[in-house]
């Protein structure tokens, strides 16, 4: 099967770039299955339900999102009100946490699919438990007992190191492990020693002609007074499409290829 994981979504012009290319990218690299991050979709912060719809609607079969996850709080009375959603936070949200940090999708096909996600510690001023304890007791257990054929961990964090730790720890549990939050791609897309797919952050799909999605002028304002004024907004330029494709086929080696498409990072891979 191939599978499509697209970075963080930052505003107007990421969702643009996903409506008008998404199809595209689908049908180009014959993809079976999309895994998209939403966390700054609306507006740089959060994700409402109509924005949710629009992303599904677009070609997503499941939508993560982070630490901006309750940043539009009418989400959480969205994902009540739809039971069936497809969203995922991390699975080291507080227990109290609305939502769910994995979900079990079956393909047409009938092979069957988990979508899971954990946050990293470092850096991040959130009430997060250990995310490899929650790994070991939530997510391992499932992928043995649940007979689940692919299995994706999103590790939502700051740090390359702590991406890295966690995805050699558990190389061989997953069939990929991948970074997002820092909205920069990493070129180190690799197999694992034991066969999961790794990159350690998988980047953004946002206007690159700016600081990690935000207009450059204010970015720059805030460093140079440190403060935080004026606020942050998404850059409005072209976006680019940044993710990776994995394929991954029972006794074969699993492949993962990082992409990059439109905007100012560009790779022609459309043309």
């Amino acid at each position: 099967m191939n599978f499509l994981i697209i970075g963080d979504v930052v505003g107007r012009s990421g969702r643009n770039a996903l409506q008008n290319n998404l199809k595209k990218i689908q049908k180009k690299f014959s993809i079976d299955f999309t895994i998209i991050n939403g966390e700054n979709s609306a507006g740089g912060y959060g994700i409402t339900g109509k924005i949710y719809e629009d992303i599904i609607s677009w070609g997503a079969n499941a939508v993560t999102l982070g630490n901006h996850a309750w940043k539009k709080e009418e989400i959480i009375t969205y994902m009540q009100d739809n039971p069936d959603h497809n969203i995922i936070r991390p699975l080291n949200f507080t227990e109290d946490s609305p939502g769910q940090g994995y979900k079990i999708f079956t393909h047409s096909n009938g092979e069957r699919i988990l979508v899971s996600q954990v946050h990293g510690k470092s850096f991040i001023d959130l009430p997060l438990s250990n995310p490899f304890e929650a790994i070991d007791t939530k997510l391992l257990s499932i992928i043995n007992d649940h007979q689940i054929d692919y299995s994706f961990l999103e590790v939502h964090a700051e740090v390359t190191s702590e991406k890295n730790g966690i995805a050699q720890n558990y190389d061989g549990k997953f069939t990929a492990i991948y970074g997002t939050h820092v909205h920069i791609p990493t070129m180190d897309a690799r197999v694992l020693d034991k066969g999961t797919c790794f990159q350690t952050d998988i980047g953004m799909t946002g206007d690159y002609n700016s600081v990690i999605g935000m207009k450059k002028e204010n970015a720059i304002k805030r460093m140079r007074s440190e403060s935080n004024i004026p606020r942050l907004e998404p850059a409005e330029g072209e976006a680019t499409i940044s993710g990776a494709i994995i394929c991954s086929n029972k006794g074969q080696k699993s492949t993962i290829r990082s992409i990059q498409i439109g905007g100012v990072l560009d790779r022609n891979l459309l043309s």
